[in-house]
């Protein structure tokens, strides 16, 4: 394995690439004190969506920094009630407007609930918004293999995911979506990859944790990272914020990755409000 760096990116399907490791900012009462101290200890990867009701804070974020926009990569996503063409370009719009910015990194379809047709047409939406510069690269959150191959038949449909964004860590590892994304190189993002907490007492992972002197957060981020996987931990404490990208001074071994592997109970593990299969 190449080793990981605090400048790690992803390399996605349309040639771009995206920070490994960023902040997720869902529920986030600070948002933009957790953007500018996530900026501070070298993050370089914002991780927002409409629903979150934050992409000012974040946008303020953005200008108050001395980084120039270039550095920072920006995802947001539209959420199903605007899963129209039309709805799903003014979602675009307007997100750029409350992110004060002239482009977008990574724009998502945020989940699959509007069927076959709510999501071609969110995505034929997203597509002008590529065609028009507002956006680099598109992707999609909470989507099955099946509700991917559906898209990509779709009419008008040019552009593929670059990546999917799915609740995935030790205790649900997600192998069905990410061995079909690795198939069809699409890359895989991982949010609430700290299972919001209510994982990390695991005895696996504190004994881990201890024998490399590190605490069972850093030890799932590592996890996470050492899957070629994207990952978007979300915190709005400073000391973990720090915390959780001091993670590049340690390796998980193979046995490590042996016992993690074994905590996988699949969708049981999920502790999200998300089960992409209960979908059509």
């Amino acid at each position: 394995m190449s080793p990981l760096g605090i400048g790690t990116t992803v390399t996605l399907n349309n040639g771009t690439t995206i920070p490994q490791l960023g902040l997720g900012v869902f529920n986030s009462s600070t948002c933009k004190d957790a953007c500018l101290k996530a900026f501070d200890d070298g993050y370089r990867h914002i991780d927002t969506a409409q629903l979150y009701d934050n992409e000012e804070e974040v946008g303020n974020a953005l200008k108050s920094s001395s980084l120039p926009r270039s550095s920072i990569y920006v995802t947001s996503k539209v959420w199903d009630p605007q899963h129209t063409r039309k709805d799903a370009y003014k979602a675009v719009v307007d997100s750029l407007k409350r992110l004060q910015t002239d482009y977008m990194d990574l724009y998502l379809v945020h989940n699959p609930k509007s069927g076959p047709s709510g999501r071609h047409q969110a995505w034929l939406g997203l597509q002008d918004a590529v065609a028009e510069g507002k956006i680099k690269s598109i992707g999609v959150s909470n989507f099955t293999p099946a509700h991917i191959d559906a898209l990509m038949k779709s009419e008008g449909v040019k552009i593929k995911p670059v990546i999917n964004q799915i609740e995935l860590h030790p205790w649900n590892q997600q192998k069905e979506i990410s061995s079909y994304c690795k198939k069809e190189n699409i890359a895989v993002q991982a949010y609430s990859p700290l299972t919001q907490g209510k994982k990390l007492g695991d005895p696996v992972i504190r004994e881990i944790a201890g024998k490399h002197g590190k605490s069972p957060a850093q030890v799932v981020i590592r996890w996470v990272l050492q899957q070629g996987v994207v990952a978007i931990p979300k915190s709005e404490n400073p000391n973990r914020i720090k915390e959780n990208i001091d993670i590049y001074d340690f390796e998980l071994d193979e046995n490590d990755l042996l016992r993690i592997s074994k905590l996988d109970q699949g969708m049981k593990g999920n502790i999200g409000a998300w089960n992409p299969f209960a979908y059509e």
